[in-house]
């Protein structure tokens, strides 16, 4: 395991593709995927694994009704590159889709998730520390300019 999620899980979704084979054969290949929203962040984490590893469909569908938090852990990404059809102001004409390829999930325990709003917390306390910092900075700088000027 190289990476761990703690997030809220929004959507769970099954699907799969067929895979063509050196021999010539066709390998069905079905996976789980789960959207994830980790605090913080404006953009969702997409998760996958193959559906035989993954929890009981009844269990996925609880966490998705419910939104609960879940430890995803990753043993690997991947990027899936793409051309933007219309980017906006400041978008490069291209992206990737990062997709974290799960190698197991449950569901975060209590403990985990007050340590997850504890941490939380604790990063929304010093960026309002640096903003009233830099803002302090701004406001001696502004009085030095007007005592100079003056």
């Amino acid at each position: 395991m190289y990476f761990q999620v703690t997030a809220k899980c929004e959507e769970v979704n099954e699907s799969s593709y067929t895979r063509q084979l050196a021999d010539g054969s066709q390998e069905l290949v079905e996976k789980v995927q789960f959207s994830l929203v980790v605090p913080g962040m404006r953009d969702r984490v997409l998760c996958e694994m193959p559906k035989l590893a993954a929890p009981k469909p009844d269990l996925l569908d609880k966490w998705e009704l419910e939104e609960a938090w879940i430890v995803v852990s990753a043993d690997g990404i991947r990027a899936l590159g793409f051309a933007r059809t219309n980017a906006r102001a400041g978008e490069k004409a291209v992206g990737a889709l990062v997709v974290f390829q799960a190698s197991e999930v449950r569901e975060a325990s209590a403990d985990e998730r007050r340590a997850l709003q504890q941490a939380r917390k604790a990063q929304k306390v010093r960026a309002k520390q640096q903003r009233s910092q830099r803002q302090a900075q701004r406001q001696a700088a502004r009085a030095e300019d007007l005592k100079q000027s003056a």
